[in-house]
């Protein structure tokens, strides 16, 4: 279905059969996308994703559950632009006693800025956060109960003429510590790159 400011529904629902191990498992799903561009400062905005059965690939079983990602893109003013982008997913298999149970809880958040000050000139920065929560006492291998890492980057572009771009970049690198539950950094760049086109 197409709508008002340039927008778009598309549902369907969707049945096939799925490999985990040596099984071959059902699975039937209710998949939606709905998309827009309301305007020039709210550029576009969607979300996406399904709902239903799902695969345990690990416990080689059909579970339920859900996968929702949301984007949107602002423009602020002429020189900013934002992007935003977020993801959830989720699995329940069956417990002991046959009660439903969450095997895991997984989420992305990501957040881009981009700043043109000229047409020679950009900033952008990046930053980007993934987390996963799970119930160990629902795996056959040991896993850890929550998983989490954090990244960021900001990079600096200059325009020197119409073939030849300097960059220069920062990169920063954290996971979660099991016992603190802080993120500590495991690895950060710095970086510096002159391109230029070469014609014959």
């Amino acid at each position: 279905m197409d709508g008002r400011w340039s927008s778009f529904l598309h549902v369907w629902y969707a049945f096939d059969r799925v490999r985990a191990g040596s099984v071959v498992l059902p699975r039937q799903q209710l998949l939606y996308i709905v998309q827009a561009s309301p305007s020039l400062k709210v550029n576009s905005i969607g979300v996406d994703g399904f709902f239903g059965q799902e695969i345990d690939f690990d416990g080689a079983r059909t579970g339920t559950g859900g996968n929702v990602n949301f984007n949107v893109t602002l423009r602020p003013t002429n020189h900013l632009e934002l992007r935003f982008n977020g993801s959830r997913r989720w699995l329940n298999v069956d417990a002991a006693g046959g009660a439903r149970a969450r095997l895991f809880a997984a989420g992305v958040d990501r957040l881009r800025a981009q700043y043109t000050f000229t047409a020679r000139v950009f900033l952008r920065v990046i930053g980007q956060y993934v987390t996963t929560r799970r119930d160990p006492s629902l795996y056959a291998t040991a896993v850890a109960r929550k998983d989490g890492a954090f990244s960021a980057s900001a990079l600096f572009a200059y325009k020197l003429n119409w073939q030849t771009v300097l960059f220069a970049g920062y990169g920063d690198n954290r996971e979660l510590d099991d016992t603190s539950q802080h993120l500590e950094r495991v690895g950060r760049q710095f970086f510096m790159k002159l391109s230029y086109a070469f014609q014959r």
